[in-house]
C-alpha cells in the first residue's frame, strides 16, 4: 500500500500528502470548475415529458390549478424546441375554435405567468355536466375553470363525482381514447338535415368509413414522424332495410414526416 498515493488515513494518523495525491486533488478541482463553467454557458435543458408543456397565461385574470386555457401560437419555435427539449404555447380564454386545442394547468397561473400544463395523460378537472350519461368533454367557451361534457370531445371522462351540482369534480384522459376521425367514404355516403350520417335506401347499399383508432409520434432525425393506425368500417343496408356493420378491416398504418427545420 506504500505506493498508493491516494490511500485513506485513519483518525489519529499523521497526515502526509504525497505530491501525487495533491496533484490528483488539483486535477479534480480544475475539472469540476471547467464542467461548471461549460454548463453555465449552455442553455438549461429540461427533461422532456411529452404530456406536459409550458403555457403563457395571456389573459388578464389568474387561472387556478387544473383550470383550462385554449392553445394558440408557440412561444418557442420548432427548431428551438427540439434543441431546448421543451414546448411552450401562448394560452387564452378558450372559445369554440379551441375545441381539442386546450391544456389543463398543473399550477396556478397569474396574468403573464408561464406554468406547466397537461395536454395528455390522466388529469383532474371540473366539468359542467350537461347530461349525467356523457362520456366526453371539451372546452366551455368563455370559461377557464371547467370543461363541458358532451357526446364527443377531446377529453374522455374516466370518473365524475355524484353530485346535485351540474359542475362536478372529475378525472379525464387527454386525448380521448378510441376512434376519432372519419377520413374517407365510398358511394352511398350522405348526411341528413341534422348532420347525421345516412345510407341511401337501395338494398345492399353500403358505405365505408376510415376510422383512426390511434396516433403515435416520434422524433426521427430532424423530422416529426406521425403514424395513424386505421381501420375500415363497412356499413350496409340489408334486404330488410336494416343498417348493419359487416366488420372492421385493419389497414396499413399511414405515416407522415414533418421536417422541423422547414417550419416557420
Amino acid at each position: 500500500m506504500s505506493g498508493d498515493t491516494l490511500r485513506k488515513v485513519k483518525s489519529g494518523d499523521p497526515l502526509h500528502i504525497p505530491a501525487g495525491a495533491y496533484n490528483a486533488f488539483v486535477d479534480a478541482a480544475v475539472d469540476l470548475r471547467r464542467r461548471q463553467h461549460e454548463e453555465s454557458r449552455e442553455p438549461q435543458r429540461l427533461r422532456r415529458d411529452g404530456d406536459v408543456i409550458l403555457v403563457h397565461n395571456s389573459t388578464e385574470s389568474t387561472v387556478g390549478r387544473f383550470g383550462v386555457l385554449g392553445i394558440t401560437d408557440p412561444i418557442i419555435l420548432p427548431g428551438d424546441a427540439l434543441e431546448l427539449e421543451r414546448v411552450a404555447f401562448t394560452a387564452v380564454v378558450p372559445q369554440a375554435e379551441h375545441a381539442g386545442k386546450f391544456a389543463i394547468l398543473l399550477e396556478t397561473a397569474a396574468p403573464g405567468a408561464i406554468v406547466r400544463a397537461a395536454m395528455g395523460g390522466v388529469v383532474p378537472v371540473k366539468i359542467g355536466m350537461a347530461d349525467p350519461d356523457d362520456q366526453f368533454a371539451d372546452v366551455s367557451p368563455g370559461l377557464t375553470d371547467r370543461l363541458q361534457s358532451g357526446e364527443s370531445g377531446a377529453a374522455q371522462i374516466l370518473w365524475v363525482e355524484t353530485s346535485i351540482s351540474t359542475v362536478r369534480q372529475a378525472f379525464v384522459r387527454l386525448p380521448a381514447a378510441g376512434a376519432s376521425v372519419c377520413l374517407a367514404s365510398a358511394s352511398g355516403l350522405a348526411f341528413d338535415a341534422e348532420g347525421c350520417l345516412k345510407i341511401d335506401t337501395a338494398v345492399n347499399s353500403s358505405v365505408q368509413l376510415t376510422l383512426v383508432t390511434g396516433v403515435t409520434h416520434a422524433i426521427v432525425g430532424n423530422a416529426l414522424r406521425i403514424t395513424a393506425q386505421r381501420s375500415i368500417i363497412t356499413l350496409s343496408r340489408n334486404v330488410a332495410g336494416v343498417v348493419v356493420g359487416v366488420g372492421a378491416t385493419p389497414t396499413t398504418d399511414q405515416t407522415s414526416d414533418v421536417n422541423l427545420e422547414s417550419c416557420p
